[in-house]
């Protein structure tokens, strides 16, 4: 539905005389400004308020708003299942929100987020994942009936991303030999073949307990695709640099996608982020000390900086200590890191970390090894249908 038809439908509900002074378009243009715990209280203003609140196009509007705000925060959650949201928008000045998970039970784990949403899986149920906005409050249940009691393990790789010409958030769970993609706006999965190429960066059996040979990051969603990169740990028996694959939207399909630099080069280990709201990759090897920064535009990797002021490097071990979040307007970077319970500043002018900001006790939190890093937006997806259609494997399968 359009703006103007929104307008329109209204105009026509059976809603008394509103007191507003204020035409429609300015109320709608200063509401999408609001941050999301304002607009929640603004929806008892009047019937008029919660209906435009309440649409899906002013909820789209306000996450294109958000965006463009660059409004984010980090997610941690507490042992006690209550999570804490860092805005990061200023990080001199740390503000944090609580808030309780609205389902009750064991501790779900967060796999990843996008655009406000954030992809959890509840322990000990198989095939339960759960969609959730934690600006919003709102969940949906995911149930996947491709995933049998036997063959119980958890994905290989996750990812959530956004299908422009479809107006459709999808979800993307990787196993070994297969992979399935749920459709938010129809509400239902699909089952595909996991490409031969990729069949080789993951373990050969879906059976083997604790298999942990590759280390796969989460996915890195952006506008109708969704990226991985998949990193075999470096030990004395292999010595293999990361590979990147893709999720195109438009043919739901698993692709590779090249590095900034040749496979050859001295074992480079890559990890995957965005800055500046675009694709970009940080990586190094043991060869000298530092790391390389490259972000994605349309003619691709484009190198963006080097940092080489690290005492003692060593690429995996800062892989594990350090995690790429954001770029603020000024080019300087924010890692989470060292560890999961601090977040650190680099600066490129003056060419080395400036600050160390201690957010958490790290006895009392949970940290997920995937970017906690989500978007303050009102929107959640609608469905599309108005009852669940039969769930149907596609020829591949």
């Amino acid at each position: 539905m359009s703006k103007d038809n929104l307008r329109k439908k209204i105009k026509r509900s059976p809603i008394k005389k509103d007191t507003s002074v204020l035409s429609y378009d300015i109320i709608f243009t200063i509401l999408i400004k609001v941050h999301v715990e304002s607009l929640l209280r603004f929806k008892s203003v009047s019937k008029l308020w919660n209906a435009m609140i309440s649409d899906n196009v002013f909820t789209k509007a306000h996450r294109d708003q958000a965006k463009a705000l660059g409004r984010e925060k980090l997610l941690i959650q507490r042992k006690t299942g209550e999570f804490e949201f860092i805005h990061l928008k200023n990080i001199n000045n740390v503000t944090i929100e609580k808030q309780q998970f609205p389902l009750k039970g064991p501790l779900p784990q967060v796999l990843c987020s996008y655009d406000g949403l954030v992809l959890l899986k509840k322990p000990k149920a198989y095939k339960k994942f759960v969609l959730w906005n934690p600006s919003s409050r709102e969940h949906r249940i995911l149930e996947c009936s491709y995933v049998k009691p036997h063959e119980y393990t958890f994905p290989h790789a996750y990812g959530l991303c956004y299908d422009s010409t479809t107006d459709d958030y999808k979800v993307i769970l990787i196993y070994s030999l297969f992979y399935v993609v749920y459709s938010t706006s129809r509400d239902s999965w699909t089952k595909k073949i996991t490409p031969p190429v990729l069949q080789q960066c993951l373990p050969e059996s879906e059976q083997i307990p604790n298999s942990r040979s590759y280390v796969c990051s989460q996915g890195i969603g952006t506008e109708n695709r969704v990226y991985w990169s998949l990193n075999q740990k470096f030990d004395h028996n292999i010595r293999k640099t990361s590979a990147f694959t893709y999720f195109d939207v438009e043919s739901d399909e698993l692709k590779e996608f090249p590095k900034p630099i040749s496979t050859g080069e001295h074992e480079y280990l890559f990890r995957l982020s965005t800055l500046k709201g675009r694709l970009s990759t940080y990586g190094g090897n043991n060869y000298f000390n530092g790391l390389n920064i490259w972000v994605m535009k349309q003619d691709g990797w484009n190198f963006f900086m080097s940092i080489r002021s690290i005492p003692a490097f060593n690429c995996e071990r800062f892989f594990s200590n350090y995690k790429l979040l954001c770029c603020t307007e000024n080019d300087e970077l924010i890692f989470q890191g060292p560890m999961y319970h601090n977040l650190s500043i680099y600066c490129p002018k003056q060419k080395q970390f400036v600050k160390t900001t201690y957010i958490s006790n790290h006895l009392k939190y949970m940290f997920s090894p995937v970017d906690p890093t989500c978007l303050v937006s009102l929107y959640f997806p609608r469905l599309s249908v108005t009852r669940k259609r039969k769930q149907r494997s596609t020829p591949s399968e």
